[in-house]
């Protein structure tokens, strides 16, 4: 089975880290498959999806433009492109991750009657909203990809799409078993005070409104805790420095930044992990890698996050209420029985349920199906 994995972005972003994991395990499986990025544009010192590429030593072409943005010759130079490569790879299946890369592929393909399989992912966090173009493209679409059942069941309602060509597959994370140090000293946290963490980008649609007033309830609650923001954004002044001098915190949050070569360090340091909101991709990556390295998290009901904390087993689920999260977080950080409790759980659910090999599997076998069942027959609705 060949398959051409494309992704129309060439900066390390929330789906990047997942896409290219995946397609590492799917060789493991047998499959041969490719991955198409968007090269670099620029000198870039940070991450890219053609550093990891390389780094990891995964199949790739980089032959496309796979251009996002307004460039009519970049889309009309793939279109050509994509259906010459896949002609002369005979490639079995092109799986698009990425609304730019899925459209490429339809108008590349979607009109030749010896064409490949054509696969989306779905990665936004609620699903992807009706358009006219969307409800095209889907209805040409073969099989539908996502990591949560919520997200999945949406785009079937939304798009009336059939449920024997959609696989949800558990979102995986590739655990960190390296060295790490206590950060207490450099943050200035004394050995006596609990660390309650935020990890993410620091935008004002990730609930951190919610959090910050269930921080400031919770200092009502208990004694020597501070809250630690790792993260980055050009909107941090509205997100969090605005609420943060409302609400009288500045003395008890502590803004860590960005943090690359000591990640995993911070995670450790943390007694409580909190998200409101997933990112842009819904996999939230930052509460998988926390709840990965064995700590406790409160999470609200939004998006998938109720699929990835067990409420009442590997931590709490809230509604996005500040009172809500103070009463959690207070439960947590009391009760260190029931701590380390959610902390050992969130571990083995990470190792037994959150590992490429099975999403690999998972996803071939989908792959295999699809094969059997041949290409979608269009239409089958009324657009």
């Amino acid at each position: 089975m060949k398959v051409l994995q494309l992704f129309s972005d060439w900066k390390w972003t929330g789906p990047a880290e997942p896409v290219l994991s995946l397609c590492e395990a799917l060789g493991t499986e047998g499959v041969d498959v490719a991955v198409a990025y968007r090269k670099t544009p620029i000198e870039f010192p940070e991450r890219t999806i053609e550093k990891e590429v390389k780094l990891r030593g995964l199949k790739f072409f980089d032959g496309f433009k796979l251009n996002r943005y307004f460039a009519p010759r970049d889309w009309f130079f793939d279109m050509r492109a994509i259906k010459a490569y896949v002609l002369q790879e005979q490639i079995d299946i092109v799986h698009a991750n990425l609304s730019h890369d899925h459209f490429t592929t339809l108008f590349s393909l979607g009109f030749s009657n010896k064409r490949p399989l054509i696969v989306r992912t779905d990665h936004k966090r609620d699903g992807t909203p009706y358009s006219y173009f969307m409800g095209w493209a889907f209805a040409k679409t073969d099989g539908l990809v996502a990591y949560g059942k919520k997200i999945m069941i949406s785009d079937m309602k939304t798009f009336s799409y059939p449920q024997e060509r959609t696989c949800v597959i558990p979102p995986a994370i590739k655990t960190y078993n390296g060295p790490v140090k206590s950060l207490r000293e450099e943050f200035g946290i004394k050995e006596n005070e609990k660390i309650v963490g935020v990890i993410g980008r620091l935008k004002p649609d990730r609930g951190y409104d919610v959090i910050l007033r269930g921080f400031r309830e919770l200092k009502n609650r208990v004694d020597g805790v501070k809250l630690l923001v790792v993260g980055r954004s050009s909107q941090i002044e509205k997100s969090i420095m605005k609420p943060i001098s409302e609400l009288g915190l500045e003395n008890d949050v502590i803004l860590a930044g960005y943090r690359v070569d000591d990640y995993f360090s911070v995670i450790s340091t943390l007694d409580l992990f909190v998200m409101m909101r997933a990112g842009s991709d819904g996999s939230a990556r930052a509460l998988r890698e926390v709840m990965a390295m064995g700590k406790a998290a409160v999470v609200s009901d939004n998006g998938m996050l109720p699929e990835l904390v067990q409420d009442g087993i590997s931590g709490f689920v809230v509604k996005s209420d500040p009172i809500q999260l103070a009463e959690k977080m207070e439960l947590i950080l009391k009760d260190e029985q029931k701590r380390i409790s959610f902390e050992e759980n969130a571990k083995k659910v990470a190792a037994e349920e959150w590992n490429y090999t099975a999403q690999a599997r998972k996803l071939t076998e989908f792959y295999e199906r699809l094969l059997v069942l041949g290409k979608r027959p269009f239409p089958e609705r009324n657009l």
